[in-house]
Protein backbone atom coordinates (compact mmCIF):
# COMPACT_ATOMS: atom_id res chain seq x y z
CA UNK A 1 0.00 0.00 0.00
CA UNK A 2 2.74 2.38 0.86
CA UNK A 3 4.19 1.47 -2.41
CA UNK A 4 1.47 2.83 -4.17
CA UNK A 5 1.20 5.96 -2.23
CA UNK A 6 4.70 6.67 -3.31
CA UNK A 7 4.43 5.77 -7.04
CA UNK A 8 2.00 8.04 -7.63
CA UNK A 9 3.91 10.92 -5.90
CA UNK A 10 6.47 10.47 -8.28
CA UNK A 11 4.59 9.64 -10.93
CA UNK A 12 2.83 13.17 -10.17
CA UNK A 13 6.36 15.28 -9.91
CA UNK A 14 7.57 13.34 -13.57
CA UNK A 15 4.41 14.77 -15.02
CA UNK A 16 4.51 18.27 -13.55
CA UNK A 17 8.34 18.59 -14.31
CA UNK A 18 7.94 17.10 -17.94
CA UNK A 19 5.02 19.73 -18.60
CA UNK A 20 7.34 22.73 -17.18
CA UNK A 21 10.39 21.89 -19.70
CA UNK A 22 8.05 21.40 -22.71
CA UNK A 23 6.31 25.31 -22.27
CA UNK A 24 9.96 26.48 -21.93
CA UNK A 25 10.99 28.53 -24.84
CA UNK A 26 13.89 27.82 -26.92
CA UNK A 27 17.43 28.67 -25.84
CA UNK A 28 18.31 32.08 -27.30
CA UNK A 29 21.56 32.73 -29.57
CA UNK A 30 24.84 33.81 -27.76
CA UNK A 31 24.84 36.85 -26.47
CA UNK A 32 27.15 39.15 -24.22
CA UNK A 33 25.50 38.88 -20.68
CA UNK A 34 22.76 41.90 -20.05
CA UNK A 35 23.95 44.02 -17.61
CA UNK A 36 23.35 43.37 -14.05
CA UNK A 37 20.75 45.23 -12.94
CA UNK A 38 20.78 46.00 -9.15
CA UNK A 39 17.78 45.26 -7.02
CA UNK A 40 16.30 47.98 -4.62
CA UNK A 41 16.36 47.52 -1.25
CA UNK A 42 13.21 47.22 0.70
CA UNK A 43 12.72 50.83 2.41
CA UNK A 44 13.55 50.77 6.19
CA UNK A 45 11.04 50.64 8.59
CA UNK A 46 10.41 54.44 9.41
CA UNK A 47 9.68 55.80 13.14
CA UNK A 48 6.32 55.24 14.27
CA UNK A 49 3.89 58.05 13.90
CA UNK A 50 3.33 61.30 15.75
CA UNK A 51 -0.09 60.97 17.82
CA UNK A 52 -2.64 63.02 16.74
CA UNK A 53 -3.08 66.40 19.24
CA UNK A 54 -6.05 66.11 21.73
CA UNK A 55 -9.01 68.08 21.22
CA UNK A 56 -11.39 69.89 23.58
CA UNK A 57 -13.87 67.34 23.93
CA UNK A 58 -11.71 64.39 24.04
CA UNK A 59 -9.73 66.22 27.23
CA UNK A 60 -13.06 66.57 28.40
CA UNK A 61 -14.28 63.06 27.73
CA UNK A 62 -11.03 61.55 29.16
CA UNK A 63 -11.58 63.89 32.51
CA UNK A 64 -14.75 62.39 32.77
CA UNK A 65 -14.18 58.95 31.81
CA UNK A 66 -11.11 58.73 33.84
CA UNK A 67 -11.84 60.66 36.66
CA UNK A 68 -8.09 61.39 37.36
CA UNK A 69 -6.14 64.27 36.19
CA UNK A 70 -3.02 62.72 36.22
CA UNK A 71 -3.58 60.13 33.53
CA UNK A 72 -4.98 62.56 31.47
CA UNK A 73 -1.76 65.31 32.28
CA UNK A 74 0.04 62.09 30.72
CA UNK A 75 -2.25 62.29 27.62
CA UNK A 76 -1.51 65.86 26.85
CA UNK A 77 2.17 65.40 27.95
CA UNK A 78 2.18 62.59 25.00
CA UNK A 79 0.29 64.18 22.28
CA UNK A 80 -0.45 67.85 23.25
CA UNK A 81 -3.75 70.06 22.18
CA UNK A 82 -5.60 71.29 19.37
CA UNK A 83 -6.94 73.91 21.62
CA UNK A 84 -5.77 77.42 23.65
CA UNK A 85 -6.63 78.15 27.01
CA UNK A 86 -9.08 81.34 26.75
CA UNK A 87 -11.10 82.25 29.33
CA UNK A 88 -13.97 80.72 28.64
CA UNK A 89 -11.86 76.81 28.20
CA UNK A 90 -10.07 77.05 31.29
CA UNK A 91 -13.43 77.25 33.25
CA UNK A 92 -15.10 74.42 31.62
CA UNK A 93 -11.97 72.69 32.29
CA UNK A 94 -12.19 73.24 35.88
CA UNK A 95 -15.99 72.37 35.87
CA UNK A 96 -14.22 69.36 34.63
CA UNK A 97 -11.67 68.62 37.01
CA UNK A 98 -8.78 69.62 35.50
CA UNK A 99 -6.05 70.44 37.99
CA UNK A 100 -4.02 73.58 37.73
CA UNK A 101 -0.82 71.57 36.08
CA UNK A 102 -3.19 70.33 33.79
CA UNK A 103 -4.19 73.55 32.51
CA UNK A 104 -1.08 74.81 32.49
CA UNK A 105 0.21 72.77 29.94
CA UNK A 106 -3.08 73.98 27.66
CA UNK A 107 -0.82 77.03 25.47
CA UNK A 108 -2.47 80.38 26.27
CA UNK A 109 -4.26 82.27 23.23
CA UNK A 110 -1.75 83.90 20.98
CA UNK A 111 -1.53 87.97 21.98
CA UNK A 112 -3.62 90.43 19.75
CA UNK A 113 -1.49 92.10 16.95
CA UNK A 114 -0.26 95.16 18.29
CA UNK A 115 -2.48 98.41 16.39
CA UNK A 116 -1.48 99.92 13.96
CA UNK A 117 0.88 103.65 14.87
CA UNK A 118 -1.32 106.30 14.06
CA UNK A 119 0.12 108.81 11.41
CA UNK A 120 2.28 111.65 12.51
CA UNK A 121 0.11 114.33 13.21
CA UNK A 122 -0.02 117.47 11.21
CA UNK A 123 0.65 120.73 13.07
CA UNK A 124 -1.06 123.94 12.33
CA UNK A 125 0.16 127.24 12.23
CA UNK A 126 0.54 130.12 15.42
CA UNK A 127 -3.03 130.77 16.84
CA UNK A 128 -3.28 134.21 18.17
CA UNK A 129 -6.41 135.02 20.02
CA UNK A 130 -7.55 138.47 20.63
CA UNK A 131 -10.24 139.24 23.71
CA UNK A 132 -11.91 142.00 24.27
CA UNK A 133 -13.15 144.39 26.22
CA UNK A 134 -10.81 142.67 28.83
CA UNK A 135 -8.36 140.55 29.07
CA UNK A 136 -9.19 136.73 29.29
CA UNK A 137 -7.92 133.44 29.93
CA UNK A 138 -8.26 130.56 27.32
CA UNK A 139 -8.28 126.90 26.87
CA UNK A 140 -7.66 125.14 23.47
CA UNK A 141 -8.49 121.47 22.88
CA UNK A 142 -9.17 120.90 26.04
CA UNK A 143 -5.51 122.32 27.65
CA UNK A 144 -5.41 125.24 29.47
CA UNK A 145 -3.08 128.18 27.45
CA UNK A 146 -3.11 130.94 30.24
CA UNK A 147 -4.18 134.56 29.54
CA UNK A 148 -4.27 137.19 27.36
CA UNK A 149 -1.82 140.37 27.90
CA UNK A 150 -2.46 143.34 26.08
CA UNK A 151 -5.51 141.38 25.00
CA UNK A 152 -3.60 138.59 22.76
CA UNK A 153 -2.34 135.48 23.44
CA UNK A 154 -0.19 133.34 21.01
CA UNK A 155 -0.77 129.50 21.23
CA UNK A 156 1.58 126.95 19.18
CA UNK A 157 1.61 123.23 18.77
CA UNK A 158 -1.98 122.99 17.67
CA UNK A 159 -3.10 119.99 15.34
CA UNK A 160 -4.20 121.24 12.25
CA UNK A 161 -8.17 120.67 11.74
CA UNK A 162 -10.92 121.68 14.32
CA UNK A 163 -9.62 122.74 17.32
CA UNK A 164 -12.76 124.31 20.21
CA UNK A 165 -10.96 127.65 21.93
CA UNK A 166 -12.57 128.68 24.83
CA UNK A 167 -12.31 132.46 26.41
CA UNK A 168 -13.19 133.06 30.25
CA UNK A 169 -13.01 136.37 31.99
CA UNK A 170 -14.77 137.14 35.41
CA UNK A 171 -17.95 138.11 35.34
CA UNK A 172 -18.28 137.66 31.80
CA UNK A 173 -20.22 134.53 29.67
CA UNK A 174 -17.73 132.33 28.37
CA UNK A 175 -17.67 131.91 24.85
CA UNK A 176 -16.82 128.91 22.74
CA UNK A 177 -15.68 128.48 19.38
CA UNK A 178 -14.65 125.70 16.58
CA UNK A 179 -11.87 127.38 14.60
CA UNK A 180 -10.38 125.40 11.77
CA UNK A 181 -6.63 125.70 11.77
CA UNK A 182 -4.63 124.86 8.32
CA UNK A 183 -1.29 122.59 8.76
CA UNK A 184 1.81 125.48 9.05
CA UNK A 185 -1.09 128.58 8.31
CA UNK A 186 -1.36 130.96 11.01
CA UNK A 187 -4.95 132.86 12.07
CA UNK A 188 -6.14 135.23 14.35
CA UNK A 189 -9.19 134.58 16.16
CA UNK A 190 -11.22 137.57 17.89
CA UNK A 191 -13.66 137.04 20.95
CA UNK A 192 -15.81 139.55 22.36
CA UNK A 193 -17.32 138.86 26.01
CA UNK A 194 -20.53 140.16 26.94
CA UNK A 195 -21.26 141.11 31.01
CA UNK A 196 -22.50 138.67 32.44
CA UNK A 197 -26.15 139.13 34.26
CA UNK A 198 -25.02 140.04 38.07
CA UNK A 199 -21.97 142.46 36.13
CA UNK A 200 -24.63 143.83 34.13
CA UNK A 201 -26.68 144.50 36.74
CA UNK A 202 -23.51 145.96 39.06
CA UNK A 203 -22.11 148.26 36.04
CA UNK A 204 -25.91 149.73 35.70
CA UNK A 205 -25.24 151.07 39.03
CA UNK A 206 -22.54 152.18 38.72
CA UNK A 207 -23.59 154.00 35.65
CA UNK A 208 -27.11 155.47 37.57
CA UNK A 209 -24.31 156.98 40.02
CA UNK A 210 -22.25 158.26 37.41
CA UNK A 211 -25.18 160.03 36.33
CA UNK A 212 -26.39 161.46 39.88
CA UNK A 213 -23.01 163.07 39.71
CA UNK A 214 -22.93 164.76 36.64
CA UNK A 215 -26.09 166.55 38.06
CA UNK A 216 -24.42 167.75 40.80
CA UNK A 217 -25.20 164.82 43.51
CA UNK A 218 -27.83 164.90 46.35
CA UNK A 219 -27.19 168.57 46.21
CA UNK A 220 -27.77 169.02 43.29
CA UNK A 221 -31.28 166.79 42.40
CA UNK A 222 -32.60 168.92 45.87
CA UNK A 223 -31.72 172.21 43.59
CA UNK A 224 -34.12 170.73 40.83
CA UNK A 225 -36.93 170.54 43.54
CA UNK A 226 -37.58 174.11 43.22
CA UNK A 227 -37.42 175.73 40.01
CA UNK A 228 -38.53 178.33 37.83
CA UNK A 229 -37.88 179.43 34.71
CA UNK A 230 -39.32 180.80 30.86
CA UNK A 231 -38.91 179.21 27.07
CA UNK A 232 -41.54 177.96 24.87
CA UNK A 233 -44.02 175.22 24.45
CA UNK A 234 -44.02 173.59 20.69
CA UNK A 235 -46.46 170.86 19.36
CA UNK A 236 -47.72 169.49 16.56
CA UNK A 237 -51.55 169.51 15.93
CA UNK A 238 -54.03 167.45 14.74
CA UNK A 239 -54.11 169.23 11.19
CA UNK A 240 -50.02 168.88 10.91
CA UNK A 241 -49.54 172.49 11.31
CA UNK A 242 -47.01 173.25 13.97
CA UNK A 243 -47.97 175.61 17.13
CA UNK A 244 -45.71 177.55 19.65
CA UNK A 245 -46.81 178.96 22.51
CA UNK A 246 -44.19 181.13 24.97
CA UNK A 247 -44.15 179.65 28.81
CA UNK A 248 -43.03 180.41 31.82
CA UNK A 249 -42.82 178.10 34.56
CA UNK A 250 -42.82 177.34 38.52
CA UNK A 251 -41.89 173.92 40.11
CA UNK A 252 -42.15 173.59 43.55
CA UNK A 253 -41.13 170.16 45.77
CA UNK A 254 -43.14 167.03 45.39
CA UNK A 255 -45.15 166.75 41.89
CA UNK A 256 -46.78 170.42 41.94
CA UNK A 257 -46.66 172.81 39.03
CA UNK A 258 -47.65 175.98 37.26
CA UNK A 259 -47.86 177.02 34.05
CA UNK A 260 -48.27 180.25 31.90
CA UNK A 261 -48.81 180.05 28.37
CA UNK A 262 -48.93 183.69 26.42
CA UNK A 263 -49.48 183.34 22.63
CA UNK A 264 -51.03 186.05 20.72
CA UNK A 265 -54.79 185.43 20.78
CA UNK A 266 -54.75 185.25 24.49
CA UNK A 267 -53.38 183.40 27.78
CA UNK A 268 -53.56 179.87 29.74
CA UNK A 269 -52.64 179.18 33.32
CA UNK A 270 -52.32 175.38 33.50
CA UNK A 271 -51.57 173.38 37.23
CA UNK A 272 -50.99 170.59 38.62
CA UNK A 273 -51.56 169.80 42.57
CA UNK A 274 -52.28 166.79 44.28
CA UNK A 275 -52.05 164.59 40.83
CA UNK A 276 -55.19 167.25 39.49
CA UNK A 277 -54.43 169.08 36.29
CA UNK A 278 -56.49 172.18 35.71
CA UNK A 279 -56.08 175.19 32.70
CA UNK A 280 -57.88 178.19 32.25
CA UNK A 281 -57.58 180.30 28.88
CA UNK A 282 -58.39 184.28 28.17
CA UNK A 283 -59.19 185.62 25.41
CA UNK A 284 -59.03 184.12 22.04
CA UNK A 285 -58.15 180.50 23.62
CA UNK A 286 -61.08 180.66 25.82
CA UNK A 287 -62.74 177.09 25.73
CA UNK A 288 -60.66 176.46 23.14
CA UNK A 289 -56.71 176.58 24.59
CA UNK A 290 -57.50 174.49 27.87
CA UNK A 291 -57.15 171.14 25.97
CA UNK A 292 -53.78 171.98 24.82
CA UNK A 293 -52.34 173.82 28.46
CA UNK A 294 -54.03 170.93 29.98
CA UNK A 295 -51.51 168.11 27.83
CA UNK A 296 -48.40 170.71 27.81
CA UNK A 297 -48.72 171.07 31.73
CA UNK A 298 -48.89 167.65 32.40
CA UNK A 299 -46.42 166.27 29.80
CA UNK A 300 -43.38 168.56 31.04
CA UNK A 301 -44.31 167.80 34.74
CA UNK A 302 -44.19 163.93 33.73
CA UNK A 303 -40.71 163.62 32.58
CA UNK A 304 -38.47 166.25 34.58
CA UNK A 305 -35.24 164.50 34.89
CA UNK A 306 -34.99 164.83 38.19
CA UNK A 307 -38.25 163.21 39.37
CA UNK A 308 -37.17 160.57 36.61
CA UNK A 309 -33.76 159.70 38.31
CA UNK A 310 -35.56 159.97 42.40
CA UNK A 311 -37.59 157.37 40.63
CA UNK A 312 -34.90 154.86 39.56
CA UNK A 313 -32.92 155.18 42.41
CA UNK A 314 -35.28 152.38 43.67
CA UNK A 315 -35.55 150.27 40.76
CA UNK A 316 -34.26 147.46 39.52
CA UNK A 317 -31.30 148.21 37.11
CA UNK A 318 -29.25 146.07 34.07
CA UNK A 319 -27.25 147.24 31.17
CA UNK A 320 -28.66 146.55 27.99
CA UNK A 321 -26.52 143.33 26.68
CA UNK A 322 -24.06 144.72 24.32
CA UNK A 323 -24.42 148.71 25.09
CA UNK A 324 -22.95 150.06 28.04
CA UNK A 325 -24.37 153.57 27.36
CA UNK A 326 -27.66 152.18 27.96
CA UNK A 327 -29.09 151.16 31.16
CA UNK A 328 -32.71 149.34 31.47
CA UNK A 329 -35.33 148.98 34.08
CA UNK A 330 -37.96 146.85 33.55
CA UNK A 331 -40.90 146.31 35.92
CA UNK A 332 -44.52 144.60 36.36
CA UNK A 333 -46.14 147.99 35.47
CA UNK A 334 -43.77 149.93 33.56
CA UNK A 335 -40.22 149.74 31.65
CA UNK A 336 -37.58 152.70 31.31
CA UNK A 337 -34.12 152.63 29.03
CA UNK A 338 -32.30 155.66 29.72
CA UNK A 339 -29.12 156.50 27.37
CA UNK A 340 -25.81 158.07 28.61
CA UNK A 341 -23.68 161.00 27.35
CA UNK A 342 -19.97 160.91 27.17
CA UNK A 343 -20.58 163.98 30.06
CA UNK A 344 -22.88 161.74 32.22
CA UNK A 345 -26.41 163.05 31.87
CA UNK A 346 -29.22 161.61 30.12
CA UNK A 347 -29.75 162.08 26.27
CA UNK A 348 -32.39 159.40 25.88
CA UNK A 349 -35.20 157.62 27.70
CA UNK A 350 -37.98 155.69 26.65
CA UNK A 351 -40.81 154.92 29.10
CA UNK A 352 -44.07 152.48 28.64
CA UNK A 353 -46.70 151.36 30.13
CA UNK A 354 -47.74 147.77 30.18
CA UNK A 355 -48.25 147.31 26.29
CA UNK A 356 -48.96 150.40 25.71
CA UNK A 357 -46.66 152.08 22.53
CA UNK A 358 -43.69 153.70 24.43
CA UNK A 359 -42.63 157.24 24.55
CA UNK A 360 -39.33 158.52 23.62
CA UNK A 361 -38.11 162.01 25.45
CA UNK A 362 -34.94 163.64 24.79
CA UNK A 363 -32.92 165.78 26.53
CA UNK A 364 -29.79 168.31 25.61
CA UNK A 365 -28.72 171.46 25.55
CA UNK A 366 -28.04 171.53 29.16
CA UNK A 367 -28.19 174.75 31.03
CA UNK A 368 -26.20 174.83 34.16
CA UNK A 369 -27.35 175.50 37.77
CA UNK A 370 -25.47 176.40 41.12
CA UNK A 371 -24.33 173.00 41.11
CA UNK A 372 -26.08 170.83 38.97
CA UNK A 373 -27.40 170.72 35.07
CA UNK A 374 -31.20 171.29 33.60
CA UNK A 375 -31.97 170.35 29.59
CA UNK A 376 -32.48 173.81 27.86
CA UNK A 377 -34.90 171.21 25.82
CA UNK A 378 -37.00 168.48 25.84
CA UNK A 379 -38.69 166.62 23.39
CA UNK A 380 -41.72 164.09 23.17
CA UNK A 381 -43.00 161.50 20.95
CA UNK A 382 -43.81 158.30 19.92
CA UNK A 383 -41.43 155.56 19.39
CA UNK A 384 -39.49 156.13 15.59
CA UNK A 385 -41.71 159.34 14.93
CA UNK A 386 -40.68 162.75 15.25
CA UNK A 387 -41.47 164.32 17.84
CA UNK A 388 -45.06 165.70 18.64
CA UNK A 389 -44.24 167.84 21.76
CA UNK A 390 -40.88 170.39 22.08
CA UNK A 391 -40.12 172.25 25.16
CA UNK A 392 -37.47 175.14 24.55
CA UNK A 393 -36.29 176.55 28.23
CA UNK A 394 -34.15 179.73 27.69
CA UNK A 395 -33.44 179.84 31.47
CA UNK A 396 -33.78 178.26 34.44
CA UNK A 397 -33.48 179.05 38.30
CA UNK A 398 -33.26 177.16 41.27
CA UNK A 399 -35.24 178.69 44.43
CA UNK A 400 -33.48 176.02 46.89
CA UNK A 401 -29.97 178.45 46.34
CA UNK A 402 -32.08 181.84 46.45
CA UNK A 403 -34.12 180.93 49.75
CA UNK A 404 -30.69 179.62 51.87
Amino acid sequence: MLRQIAFVIVCVITLAYTMTFAQAPPLPKAQQPPPQQTTPRPAARGAAKAPTPLTLKQVLDSLSALKNSKRVEDQIAKAGVQFRATPETVDILKQYGASAKLISMVPPPPAAPAPPQPPEPKIAGVLTVVCEPIECMIVASEKYEGATQQGKKTISGLQAGAVNVEVFADGYDHVSRSVQMEEGKPREEKFSLKPGAVLRQQNARAALLKVMSAFGGTDGLAELGDIEGSGSMQWTASNGGVEQWPMTFTKRVGRDLATIFKPREGQCNGSVAAKVVKAECRGGLRNSGEKIAEQGTSLFLSYQLQDVLNALLTRPLTMAEGDDTRVESPDGQDYYVFTIGKDGLITDLIYRIGEDPPIRIQYSNYLSLNRSRYPGRISMGRLNAEPAWVFTISNVRSRVGRNE
